[in-house]
């Protein structure tokens, strides 16, 4: 069975920056076996910096690598939190077989105390113009069933559907109050593995021809859309039940393309990230920007932005208004005002 689905693939579209979707075929006899996309590149990396967590609190940060064996206090201590700093080089020196990295200007921290970010290689899709049907992506491995409500088949190879692959849904069931979505002929998985691009129509008070992005927090995906047109649709991280992201119709009013981020009221959420990339800011603090410190996309893990891949972060800022100015902080004004973006919950339908 597990060959059965991996022989299903889409073959070849290959995935890039701006990767279209791809199309469930099939021929006459299976018109709809091809049901799962293949993954996107992930080795292109559009940051330009090298990113590190600190390990542990209070840790020592020196005005130069020597100054520790020389006893020379350091300039200051880490605070306690989620802490990640950025690297001038992404190779450490070297003192007296001691390595260390230089975090910001006269700032040097043990190599030993920072632990290397992997940033997310995830990315979403170009949606084609004639392509009319719900799609998602799986956010858990899972095994398929063979009809909605009905337990896998027990098999020694049983067949998986690996967790960010794209999938086409063809249909919805309820059974006994749990929904199943069936994404290929006989192959069914749970609604809840799933992250799904539902359009929706252009909310009130956005022109036509306008662009605007949707989040839906339901589905924890964003779609880009250029007045009633699906352009664009990835996975996000929104805020959780103890910081939830705020609902309703805005206007991003000012854009940043590198810059600190902290917060946190005491130490039990205290946190500080060293230059993020591209944020859109949509009301007050709250805004879309990358979050290269963690994979869970498709999943809420913010303390209420919207988090983004660096990928899907840098095409959206690109994408979005403002556009004027190209210093690091734009702000929206009436002659070049910004991109709406309508943050809202929505469940899936039942039904075809």
């Amino acid at each position: 069975m597990r060959k059965a689905v991996f022989l299903w693939l889409c073959m070849g579209i290959v995935f890039c920056l701006r990767a279209e979707l791809c199309l469930a075929q099939g021929g006459e006899d299976h018109p709809e076996k091809q049901f799962v996309c293949p993954f996107p590149d992930t080795t292109t990396d559009v940051l330009s910096l090298t990113y590190a967590q600190i390990k542990e609190d209070s840790v020592p940060v020196y005005a130069q690598p020597q100054d520790e064996a020389s006893g020379i206090l350091p300039v200051r201590y880490s605070r306690k939190g989620f802490m990640w700093v950025s690297l001038s080089d992404p190779r450490p020196v070297m003192v007296d077989g001691q390595g260390w990295y230089k975090i910001n200007e006269k700032e040097y921290m043990r190599e030993d105390k920072l632990k290397i970010g992997k940033p997310s290689g995830f990315q979403g899709v170009m949606v084609p113009q004639d392509f009319g049907k719900r799609f998602a992506w799986m956010i858990f491995h899972t095994r398929v069933s063979p009809g909605p409500g009905m337990a896998p088949i027990e098999e020694e190879d049983p067949a998986v559907v690996p967790a960010r692959s794209l999938v086409i849904i063809h249909e919805i069931r309820e059974v006994d109050q749990r929904k199943w979505c069936r994404i290929g002929t006989g192959v069914w998985v749970p609604y809840g593995r799933l992250a799904m691009v539902i359009p929706s129509s252009r909310p009130e008070g956005v022109e036509e021809g306008e662009r605007w992005i949707e989040v839906n927090l339901t589905e924890q995906t964003l779609s880009a859309y250029e007045g009633d047109q699906l352009v664009f649709a990835t996975l996000v991280s929104s805020g959780d039940e103890s910081f939830p992201t705020i609902k309703g119709l805005f206007r991003i009013w000012a854009k940043v393309r590198i810059g600190k981020m902290s917060g946190g009221e005491d130490d039990s959420d205290r946190y500080y990230v060293e230059d993020v990339p591209w944020h859109m800011y949509f009301y007050k603090s709250y805004g879309l920007h990358t979050s290269y410190w963690h994979d869970f996309f498709g999943l809420p893990n913010s303390h209420g932005c919207v988090n983004l891949a660096p990928k899907d972060a840098l095409w959206l800022f690109e994408w979005t208004s403002p556009k004027k100015s190209k210093g690091n902080w734009q702000e929206a004004t009436r002659s070049d005002p910004g991109t709406w973006v309508w943050v809202h919950e929505t469940p899936v339908a039942m039904g075809e």
